[in-house]
């Protein structure tokens, strides 16, 4: 059931990954770190070394999005990642929110879409 509106969706989401994965490694786009408690998470994510992690998933992830290899393992690791972005931002960086509910709820309805090759996870 791959239908046109799902192919955008699962390259617009592909591409999208890619960019933001690439950037936590050039920074071409200048994300600033939220105020408070966010802000000092993510220096220690940064100092880590767990960002640049994060930024390789997300780009292997959009480059299986792109090429439409491997998708269910790439939904796999983008919407987990996605969740916690979503997470993160309502807790700590309410204004930053969009993007990751924007992707979160992208990855979520093409895991719909592919439920039939997830089947055998959610059996019990």
């Amino acid at each position: 059931m791959q239908t046109t509106i799902f192919k955008i969706l699962r390259l617009l989401l592909g591409l999208f990954m890619l960019i933001i994965g690439i950037n936590k490694f050039l920074v071409f786009i200048e994300i600033p770190n939220p105020p408070g408690d966010g802000g000092e998470l993510m220096q220690i994510y940064i100092k880590s070394g767990f960002l640049r992690l994060i930024g390789v998933l997300e780009a292997v992830g959009g480059i299986a999005l792109l090429a439409n290899r491997f998708v269910p393992l790439a939904l796999t690791f983008i919407t987990a990642i996605m969740f916690n972005a979503t997470v993160f931002h309502s807790l700590h960086d309410l204004a930053g929110i969009g993007a990751a509910a924007f992707c979160l709820s992208s990855s979520l309805v093409l895991v719909y879409v592919h439920r039939d090759r997830f089947a055998s996870l959610l059996n019990a």
